[in-house]
């Protein structure tokens, strides 16, 4: 008798075992699926950029994760000027902020009047200067 109790604790415990182990697995898939909707949904802030020299000045909305400004036609937001690189400056959305990096640019770029020497991060209103020209941030929706 005390052979079969033996048995059935044995199988019980078997049973459970699994049983655990298959709920940690649906948990851990589930919470997966739920960490990857929420990487496709996330976007990144849209963001304005507007030249301060031009009349009418140039307005450009994007709500990609990377523009480049420079002279080259193919850049996302081309400058018409020879003191502007042909690569200019690189603004990323990444860690839920807009940031702005020189691209080792000839004449440097400025942020708010200070030199960009290492990637900083953009605030709504900020102003660069892109060798002679000035461009304006604006972050969040169109105004």
């Amino acid at each position: 008798m005390s052979a079969i109790i033996l048995l059935v604790l044995r199988l019980l415990i078997a049973v459970l075992l699994y049983g655990f182990i298959g709920v940690v697995i649906y948990i851990l898939w589930r919470d997966f699926k739920h960490q990857s909707e929420l990487l496709v949904t996330r976007q990144p802030i849209p963001i304005t950029i507007t030249t301060l020299v031009d009349s009418p000045p140039l307005t450009r909305h994007y709500t990609c994760s990377q523009v480049i400004l420079g002279r080259e036609t193919t850049c996302d937001f081309p400058i018409n000027d020879q003191t502007v690189s042909s690569q200019h400056a690189r603004l990323s959305y990444h860690q839920s902020q807009w940031w702005c990096e020189d691209l080792a640019s000839t004449n440097g770029t400025l942020l708010n009047g200070e030199p960009v020497l290492t990637p900083v991060v953009l605030t709504h209103g900020d102003e660069l200067r892109l060798g002679q020209v000035g461009v304006r941030i604006a972050l969040g929706k169109r105004e």
